[in-house]
């Protein structure tokens, strides 16, 4: 594999900040949180079957909007380092995948338009993992910075 691909794609995805990618999620949130509390029965619809089935519009709506919130303040605060940001992380990802899987699992084929939805769940996955990633690296490098002396 081309080197210079490697080196540009190793420094996006572990030492780039991510807030740009935890704007877009809050943005999206919002989106959410908004359509949702539109007029109307958006989970009579076959793609939210399973959604309708774990809860009402309303708490996903609410769900969305308050994550979406805790996201902005997140980024506006400058604590996208922090444990509770991790933490939050954690939720943000649950949040995400289960909104994602229930759609796929819901019809059949999966709908082409949340091709944007699983990006945005793998992105959240991303922010959650990624710590642990790093993490773990640096403890293995310096066990084998140990080993080496």
């Amino acid at each position: 594999m081309n080197k210079r691909f490697v080196s540009g794609m190793s420094a996006a995805l572990f030492e780039s900040d991510l807030v740009a990618t935890r704007l877009a999620l809050a943005f999206a949130e919002m989106c959410w949180a908004i359509m949702l509390m539109w007029p109307g029965d958006t989970f009579g619809r076959p793609t939210y079957t399973v959604m309708a089935q774990i809860a009402p519009e309303l708490c996903w709506a609410v769900a969305f909007f308050a994550t979406s919130i805790l996201q902005f303040t997140i980024v506006a605060l400058e604590l996208c380092k922090t444990r509770a940001a991790w933490v939050f992380a954690g939720w943000n990802t649950a949040l995400w995948l289960t909104s994602v899987v229930a759609m796929i699992v819901s019809v059949q084929p999966p709908p082409a338009a949340i091709g944007g939805e699983m990006a945005l769940a793998l992105s959240a996955l991303w922010i959650f993992a990624r710590p642990l990633l790093v993490k773990r690296g640096e403890v293995h490098c310096a066990k084998q910075q140990q080993l080496a002396l």
